[in-house]
């Protein structure tokens, strides 16, 4: 079992609360890092200083039921910490190379603080100063803060190449957050950021005139082909025998323990037969959206992670979880095929609840997609009072987590 796995099972067993992390990237898209945020349900979204204090004590208690290796994925996990927190020199329960500490934007900068976040630099924690604004009595800070985080959106351009060229003569490292798009993406890697967050990956790239390519014709092709009721099993075996790669996978997902066939299957023929129709067209697609291979790898990551969502909770609100899960599979089609999602969908032969789910949000399904996109992204009040617990969103995310990190 890996280590998502035992933290789904070991998060079943905690009280109320929501955790979800959001990637950080270096300028060649990989994974460095996650932040990770965090919300107690039982405290009052009204009440934003007991809430940051009960962040900070929900955190610690995962870290300790749990592990943060299994949260980050053994990746650095950026950590908010609040001045009571802080100031109280309250001891993590992690290894200091494994976290960077957040310094909140509207922290009381003196001298009890310094002090506070020099004892934490002198064990080894790494910091960060959130939400860049320069004032006076931040400067400080720059003697001891290793990263600083620049809200890209809260500034114009002119201001922000201002004071990345301030910051690049103090010996700090730049994090762009807030990177909505590919043009954002490209700006702050011109300007030598050294990491990058935001939800750019997951949009498209369009470019007027700009025709699909190769890669993306033949699995828009392939898309359409398994998305059609009509399609049989002759032709789905013909077409999964034409990918010698993923008619290796597919025999070996089958053939593994997870089904628990008596019998070895040695054929896509018998796989498809042994399966039906719907399983091996979901394994299908999953497989040909893992096999990309010129888009990061956390968008296929994410994608994989809703699509699972979707279909889990789909039970808590009565919905088709097969039709939950095809939502969830193709809520990012837009930013892998670099095409508008209704310039996608017009080759995709999906039912009108789907389509409209993903266009417009609009139904149950589109409600329980937004409801997923609002949990990943830590918009934490607009995922409360939506019927499902806190328990069983947390346990469906990270259930989803652990079964995406095993098929990748």
């Amino acid at each position: 079992m890996n280590n998502l796995a035992v933290f789904a099972e070991a998060h079943r067993v905690r009280k109320n609360f929501f955790i979800a992390r959001q990637p950080i990237f270096d300028a060649e898209l990989n994974v460095q890092a996650y932040e990770l945020l965090f919300r107690d349900e039982d405290v009052s979204l009204a009440n934003i200083s007991d809430g940051n204090i009960a962040s900070s004590q929900v955190m610690i208690n995962a870290f300790l039921e749990i592990g943060i290796d299994a949260i980050s994925d053994n990746r650095i996990s950026f950590i908010n910490l609040t001045r009571d927190f802080i100031v109280g020199q309250l001891p993590l329960p992690v290894a200091p190379n494994a976290v960077v500490i957040e310094i909140l934007e509207d922290i009381v900068v003196d001298d009890e603080l310094l002090t506070a976040l020099r004892s934490f630099s002198s064990k080894g924690f790494r910091l960060a100063l959130d939400d860049y604004t320069f004032t006076d009595d931040k400067k400080p800070l720059f003697d001891i803060v290793d990263i600083v985080k620049i809200d890209i959106m809260d500034c114009d351009r002119d201001t922000l190449v201002s004071d990345v060229r301030a910051l690049q003569k103090c010996n700090v490292k730049l994090l762009a957050e807030k990177v909505e798009t590919r043009e954002d993406f490209e700006l702050c890697k011109s300007l030598d950021f050294d990491f990058f967050q935001g939800y750019f990956i997951s949009r498209p790239e369009v470019i007027k005139g700009q025709a699909l390519r190769p890669s993306r014709i033949s699995l828009l092709e392939i898309l359409t082909m398994l998305e059609d009721p009509n399609c049989d099993v002759d032709s789905l075996e013909n077409l999964i025998s034409q990918d010698v790669t993923i008619s290796y996978k597919i025999l070996r997902i089958i053939n593994s323990s997870f089904f628990g066939f008596r019998r070895k299957i040695d054929s896509v023929k018998q796989a498809v037969v042994s399966l039906g129709m719907k399983a091996i067209r979901d394994w299908f697609v999953i497989l040909a959206l893992t096999s990309i291979d010129d888009k990061p790898r956390e968008l296929i990551m994410l994608t994989l992670v809703r699509a699972r969502m979707m279909k889990i909770l789909a039970q808590k609100k009565n919905l088709n979880p097969d039709s939950c899960f095809t939502t969830g599979l193709f809520s990012s089609i837009d930013a892998i095929m670099d095409q508008p999602m209704n310039e996608v969908l017009k080759e995709l032969p999906l039912s009108s609840d789907i389509a409209n789910a993903l266009i417009k949000r609009e139904g149950e399904v589109g409600k329980l997609l937004s409801l997923v996109l609002n949990y990943e992204r830590g918009n934490w009040s607009e995922v409360t009072g939506c019927g499902i617990s806190a328990d069983d969103l947390s346990n469906a995310y990270f259930e989803s987590m652990a079964w995406a990190t095993e098929l990748m």
